[in-house]
């Protein structure tokens, strides 16, 4: 709470055992007129608590002045003396409680957003130095072994970066600042990458990060804040500079590196990368391959030296290496990037201010690439598609895409809407139309009444459903065959979908060889001869859904197959909740690579239409289906040709209300009759093109009239004669 004393405001800070009042007379007064406000995220609720204490010590060697004030917000571990959350005021040797703010979790983005604010409300300043200080993981999104930027384990949570966590706690605290921040720095591990920056290009001039693991003391406070206060009106490229020379000279044994980019390049960088990577993706780029094995890398220890298959590498320095027509303009893009750069030791001699995630094998990729599509990078940029180019072994399912709205017209017409999926290459998007699907087998896997096992179990270990699960087994050198005893009708075709609990052996060789242990899904009308639906491997340890779409049959059958090599084995394959439905009708209505489509003259259909779509991507990966999207459609088609426009035989095809036998009448636009049909039973009419007496029609536009007791139906068709 605040009270007010002739213009002054006080400060009532909660303390054990009572409150204690400060006045914020003393505070306001080097606020007045102050030319830096810098606000240090200490989030120490984790293994570095007690570091958090050193760092605060060498704060205090220095403290504020009238002209920089010094401001930190700090968390220990619950086994601290003090657990709780604390402002502090940084002064010379000695550090003023502004807040005990109880126990808080500093891995929420709102504390973080908070303590932005409150700089700004209690400490107005001409710039904002906003330090994050904790361990770090680079872009990695949080709840994850070491994903984070911020790690509060009294409440077991992480900010992560990939996700948004760190760009929503951003956009918070720097709205409520009310101007952006002049640096945004991080003493704290690999956060010197271009999917960070990109993260945060909206929040702050500067971004001053290392590429590197920062060593366990960190940034060296006392050098960076005297360097400050002897010289607040330094310029912000100049300051930066001599940060990461202070930090670089903190450790003159050790191999360390500092950077800082700014922002407002940032994103000419992006532009310049974007077309860049277009132009190479689809091409076999040897310099790329080249680049790749001899460019800087940064392991993710403080003991590792770099090595080819750490995972990230130096943006500019690959680049450089990389050369060639088309890179020119974004070399110099980047080199305008970086305003400050220190390296100490041999190690990072090709540091050059701004690290990339590039995996060195493909099983590293594609292990990572879902959780990088969660970046603002990623959406910015096709370097998902260009590493996907490079390792040339895509093999995962895209995204299951989903229908989001519809509309319907007057004329059997509907639009339909669904999101684009993401995916490492250009997706192809099938739309099916269905009616009455009709579940015509529900498992969920209590027994194998339906099923002939050869190797298989029942299994109460992992289930979705209550009770238990179809287990593959584990072990080497399986065939493990699961097989549906009877076949099923699908005169129009079907689907078929279940949920997998899954952990299978998937290695990568220093050679690229990969080895695996798969479940295939396959389907037979004799149960002799099979053909692969899909396969399942890797790793996914949590119940998901998977769906295909089946053949029109008489008799199809289903089976899963489970085989392993000789090599490691791991958890194997739990199935659960099997479902086959069967159609009434379906047909595939088109294929675009737009997400909308337009779909016109459908039937009548007040049941519904059952829409679905499958994706599938340039490398002919296919995702699961979508989930059924019905529409109703409540007025009659208009009668048109297939083709449209028709030269000669064609199929008319009309709309009309069951019971009834219309005619249908064919005119010119002037009114001349010149075809009828009577008493029409078929809604699809195999026509010649021709008249009454024989010939061929004119070329032109005619009516259509379909018209039957209680109702009529007028559409136009066209004929176009076909040039010798």
């Amino acid at each position: 709470m605040a009270f007010k004393d002739k213009g002054f405001a006080l400060r009532a800070v909660k303390l054990t055992g009572g409150w204690l009042t400060i006045p914020l007379l003393l505070l306001s007064a080097r606020a007045i007129g102050a030319k830096w406000t810098v606000g240090i995220y200490i989030g120490a609720d984790n293994g570095m608590s007690e570091q958090a204490y050193v760092d605060i010590a060498e704060m205090m060697k220095v403290g504020s002045s009238s002209e920089v004030n010094i401001v930190v917000q700090v968390d220990n571990a619950s086994r601290d003396t003090n657990p709780n959350c604390r402002r502090y005021l940084i002064l010379k040797d000695q550090r003023e409680l502004l807040a005990d703010l109880g126990e808080l979790d500093m891995a929420d983005t709102a504390v973080l957003a908070d303590f932005i604010a409150f700089l700004g409300r209690n400490f107005p300043a001409r710039n904002y130095f906003l330090i994050i200080w904790d361990h770090g993981n680079g872009w990695r999104a949080g709840y994850g072994p070491q994903r984070a930027v911020v790690i509060d384990e009294s409440h077991s949570h992480m900010m992560g970066v990939a996700g948004g966590e760190l760009n929503r706690a951003l956009a918070n605290g720097v709205k409520r600042l009310g101007k952006k921040l002049k640096i945004l720095g991080f003493d704290a591990c690999l956060m010197g990458c271009i999917e960070v920056a990109t993260e945060v290009m909206d929040y702050c001039e500067y971004l001053l990060a290392s590429e590197a693991m920062v060593e366990w003391n960190g940034l060296p406070y006392d050098a960076i804040f005297r360097r400050l206060t002897t010289q607040p009106d330094i310029p912000v490229e100049q300051l930066l500079s001599g940060i990461c020379e202070d930090y670089v000279n903190a450790y003159p044994d050790r191999a360390v590196c500092l950077s800082a980019i700014s922002t407002a390049q940032l994103k000419q960088v992006i532009k310049t990368l974007s077309v860049v990577l277009k132009d190479s993706i689809g091409s076999d780029d040897r310099r790329v391959q080249t680049a790749r094995l001899g460019v800087q890398t940064f392991p993710q220890d403080l003991v590792s030296q770099p090595k080819v298959n750490d995972e990230m590498i130096d943006l500019i320095h690959f680049w450089q290496l990389v050369g060639g027509n088309g890179t020119e303009k974004l070399c110099q893009a980047l080199e305008g990037l970086v305003v400050a750069n220190a390296v100490g030791g041999a190690d990072f001699n090709n540091a050059q201010g701004l690290a990339v995630w590039f995996p060195f094998r493909y099983l590293g990729f594609k292990s990572k690439a879902k959780e990088y599509q969660q970046l603002v990078f990623s959406d910015s940029v096709p370097w998902l598609s260009f590493l996907n180019n490079y390792f040339g072994l895509d093999d995962a399912k895209p995204e299951t895409p989903r229908i989001i709205k519809h509309q319907t017209g007057n004329r059997g017409d509907v639009r339909l809407w669904w999101h684009r999926v993401k995916d490492w290459s250009p997706v192809t998007y099938h739309l099916y139309q269905a009616t009455a699907p009709a579940s015509i087998l529900q498992d969920h896997c209590d027994s194998f009444a339906s099923w002939q096992s050869q190797g298989w179990a029942v299994s109460t270990r992992y289930s979705r459903s209550p009770g238990s699960s179809f287990f593959s087994g584990s072990a080497s050198n399986l065939t493990h065959l699961l097989t549906l005893k009877s076949g099923v009708s699908l005169p129009a075709g079907g689907l078929l979908a279940f949920y997998a609990y899954y952990s299978t052996q998937e290695t990568e060789d220093s050679l690229g060889n990969i080895t695996r242990d798969a479940c295939y899904i396959e389907t037979s009308t004799d149960r002799q001869n099979w053909q692969i639906l899909d396969s399942i491997y890797g790793s996914g340890e949590s119940w998901q859904e998977f769906s295909y779409l089946l053949v029109p049959a008489e008799n199809v059958y289903i089976r899963f197959r489970y085989t392993t090599d000789q090599t490691i084995n791991r958890l194997g394959v739990f199935i659960d909740d099997i479902r086959i439905e069967r159609f009434l009708t379906l047909r595939k209505a088109l294929v675009t690579t737009d997400t909308t489509s337009y779909l016109f003259n459908l039937a009548r259909e007040t049941t519904g239409y059952y829409f679905f779509l499958m994706a599938q991507d340039a490398s002919g990966n296919y995702s699961n289906l979508s989930s059924y999207y019905p529409v109703k459609i409540k007025t009659l088609a208009e009668p048109y040709t297939r083709p449209a426009p028709f030269s000669g035989q064609c199929q008319l095809i009309l709309d009309f209300p069951a019971g009834e036998t219309p005619d249908v009448y064919i005119y010119t636009l002037s009114g001349a009759l010149v075809k009828k049909f009577s008493k029409v039973t078929n809604r699809m009419i195999d026509w010649d093109g021709k008249n009454e007496y024989g010939r061929d029609l004119a070329d032109g536009v005619y009516l259509v009239l379909v018209r039957g007791k209680n109702f009529k139906k007028i559409g136009k068709i066209a004929r176009v004669g076909v040039k010798g």
